[in-house]
């Protein structure tokens, strides 16, 4: 029978937490393009008939947006990162 280490079970579901953050990048960026696309679409429908101004505006936006987020939470997971490599330096210099 084997013992579990609790601070190896730590940082596996640290591992797994941080590769669920990193697998939702596709939908960060998705989700504000096709919102963006839908809700211009639906604006133009109520609107203006046959136009598509509001589609192309809140598409170019939905892009900004998802572009946006996904700056954001490559940015927090590089510093998470950092953050990680210093606790370690810590603990392997003390």
């Amino acid at each position: 029978m084997t013992m579990i280490n609790p601070s190896e079970t730590a940082e596996s579901k640290s591992k797994k937490y941080k590769n669920i953050s990193l697998t939702s990048l596709g939908w960060e960026l998705a989700l504000p393009i096709f919102g963006g696309v839908f809700i211009g679409y639906q604006l133009d429908k109520i609107l203006i008939k046959s136009q598509y101004l509001f589609t192309v505006s809140f598409l170019v936006i939905g892009i900004i947006i998802g572009y946006y987020n996904l700056y954001k939470l490559i940015d927090l997971e590089l510093l998470r990162t950092k953050k990680e490599q210093r606790n370690l330096k810590k603990r392997g210099g003390a």
